[in-house]
């Protein structure tokens, strides 16, 4: 149940008792989300589950909880949860990151600080984990954080667009923290013709951005993106392909970001006009 005040004589509800047992039980007033949340003093003492399949955050501040206090959380959603310090200090031995099905508890050591302690969770094997997916609705700027963290070493990116602009040019940008970063990116690609009779070099250096080939209004452009641990606070590398049915044009290679960043997420954006289409990110069991 949430942190309350008994007095002397009181008699407790079926209610209360059945509650705190629950609480005894490290378990405690359930509190659903779906959504981003802050957590508020009456959390105390509670069990939080967030549902949602996009990724989100709970953000701790300081001045509402006494040492002792606990915040039981779960991820029951796709996306993944992030245990985020606002004004209060959080420490961990682990991730702050809780992927779908893992749990922790935010064990408060202050009215300002607090432990988040991990559950060990189930180790996955192999395969691909669901991490989000955004729909892209006539913009110019999509921007998608939260989506890379230290829960997953590899990440597997695929993006389709519909372009409302002809000879428009979809890009993407790698962001970290609120930052896109738009400088020093490398990359190269080969690209043979549906015919298999011709092929066309697209690369660059140093560029703002990585930009794919040039799409006509209505036109369709896919990426698929195999990206190594883009949360390392390395270089990010990244391999696949792209399509520009456009042009009939396949195009296999690989791209770099040479700067040293912990990088979190992307943006999208095009030349010109606006275009269609989604995102879908995966995280890739580590090994």
């Amino acid at each position: 149940m949430a942190k309350q005040t008994f007095t002397t004589g009181q008699v407790l509800t079926a209610a209360q008792l059945t509650s705190l047992q629950q609480t005894a039980m490290l378990g405690g007033a359930a509190s659903a989300k779906t959504a981003s949340y802050t957590l508020v003093a009456a959390d105390a003492g509670t069990a939080i589950s967030m549902s949602s399949a996009s990724a989100t955050t709970i953000t701790v501040n300081t001045a509402l909880f006494a040492a002792g206090d606990t915040v039981q959380i779960t991820n029951l959603g796709a996306g993944v949860c992030t245990i985020t310090a606002g004004t209060a200090t959080v420490n961990t031995s682990a991730s702050l990151a809780l992927a779908q099905y893992e749990s922790g508890t935010l064990d408060f050591t202050s009215t300002s600080a607090a432990i988040f302690i991990k559950g060990a969770g189930a180790t996955a094997s192999s395969g691909l984990t669901f991490i989000n997916r955004t729909v892209i609705t006539a913009a110019a700027t999509t921007t998608i954080d939260s989506l890379f963290s230290d829960t997953y070493e590899n990440y597997r990116l695929e993006f389709y667009c519909q372009m409302g602009t002809s000879g428009s040019i979809p890009k993407l940008n790698f962001r970290y923290g609120t930052t896109t970063h738009s400088a020093n990116y490398n990359y190269g690609f080969e690209g043979t013709s549906i015919s298999g009779t011709a092929s066309n070099v697209f690369n660059g250096s140093g560029l703002t951005s990585f930009s794919l080939e040039q799409v006509s209004s209505g036109g369709f452009a896919t990426l698929n993106l195999f990206i190594t641990r883009p949360a390392s606070s390395g270089f990010l590398f990244a391999n696949g392909f792209f399509n520009t049915p456009y042009k009939g044009i396949t195009y296999g290679g690989g791209l770099q970001i040479a700067s040293a960043q912990a990088w979190s997420g992307i943006v999208i954006t095009t030349s010109a006009g606006t275009l269609t289409g989604g995102v879908t990110v995966y995280g890739m069991a580590k090994s």
